[in-house]
């Protein structure tokens, strides 16, 4: 307390003799008044603390006690709906945090695992095979994983390829079947290192059953593994051969149809697109005869059916005399060289017409 009283008395005293210097050295000085003042309150709040039970804390026990002490005073309490929700102190505020920091990194790393997750998922689904693709893919991991084993045994140097599992997806190609065949044989080179006294054992024609009879009467699993996957291989890549000639001719005779009907549509719009300028035209003859028996003699002869087309309409469809109108407001009847100029006229239109 002296300590304090000492520091308030220098401030106000630098204080004082900076702006009141005229005073009067009898006047009672402000800092003893105010000391004063500050001890009269610290007794009466001891004396009250001995008779009841305190209603006001010193400024000690307030700064003492964790609850109502000054932290609780920095937290201010939250509403929510229009009600106080009550006061926390720092550690609690601190706890909660900690754990809703937990919580988020907990949910934060479900979530990258179910990310992980879903993206395995999808990238599972993008290479699933179908099932010959799929035999053919086991029988080459099967294959390299016994030329490899192979290889370690003797420090032998496993050949290397561009070929990947994802290549024969969705389908199988030739161009993946090149690539496998072309490994198996780099790779047996390997096999021949290897064992070459039990590789003589075969002939140079050898067949599938020779292959799987030779591989029974081995001792050494990895061998084993390579000459039967070896076997496997060729049966699954024939296989797949046929299968893919199979859905080429699927896809030609689809591509086929579709250029047919594609040419169908083309000629039923040109056909329409006649027909509609012969009709504006107002010619007399029946356009939808016309056009229609002019497309049936161009399925056989395209190029004789067109000249007919423009030099003679009248060949495909008859001239109609009765859709002529007569000269001079009826005087003058229509007569065959009426007809034979509006063949004409046709002809010439037809020719000029671009559809």
């Amino acid at each position: 307390m002296s300590n304090d009283t000492e520091t308030l008395d220098s401030f106000l005293t630098q204080d004082s003799e900076k702006t009141e210097k005229k005073e009067d050295t009898t006047t009672v000085k402000l800092e003893d008044e105010f000391a004063k003042l500050l001890n009269d309150f610290i007794n009466q709040d001891k004396e009250v603390s001995s008779q009841q039970k305190p209603q006001e804390e010193t400024l000690d026990s307030f700064l003492s006690q964790p609850e109502s002490g000054l932290e609780s005073f920095i937290t201010t309490p939250d509403k929510q709906d229009g009600k106080d929700t009550p006061p926390q102190t720092s550690s609690t505020m601190t706890q909660t945090n900690s754990a809703n920091t937990i919580n988020n990194l907990s949910e934060l790393a479900n979530l990258q695992t179910i990310t992980v997750e879903k993206i395995q998922e999808g990238a599972e689904e993008k290479i699933k095979l179908k099932e010959e693709e799929k035999e053919l893919a086991r029988a080459v991991t099967n294959f390299r994983d016994g030329i490899i084993a192979l290889a370690e045994k003797k420090n032998l140097q496993v050949p290397q390829t561009d070929y990947t599992e994802e290549m024969l997806y969705p389908n199988y190609k030739p161009s993946v079947g090149k690539k496998i065949a072309q490994h198996l044989l780099e790779c047996w080179d390997v096999i021949n290192k290897y064992d070459p006294e039990n590789m003589k054992r075969l002939s140079k024609d050898a067949g599938d059953e020779e292959y799987l009879t030779f591989a029974e009467s081995l001792t050494d699993t990895d061998m084993q593994l390579a000459i039967i996957s070896y076997v496997e291989i060729l049966i699954n890549l024939e296989i797949c051969e046929v299968s893919y000639e199979q859905k080429k001719e699927i896809v030609q005779k689809n591509r086929i149809k579709r250029e047919l009907y594609e040419e169908y549509m083309e000629l039923q719009e040109r056909r329409a697109l006649f027909i509609k300028k012969l009709k504006e035209k107002k010619f007399p003859i029946n356009a939808e005869k016309l056009i229609g028996n002019y497309f049936k003699a161009a399925q056989k002869d395209a190029d004789g059916a067109y000249k007919a087309l423009t030099k003679n309409p009248a060949m495909f469809s008859p001239i109609e005399f009765d859709k002529i109108r007569p000269k001079f407001f009826g005087l003058i009847k229509v007569t065959p060289e009426d007809g034979i100029k509006a063949n004409q006229k046709i002809g010439e239109f037809i020719k000029k017409l671009k559809v």
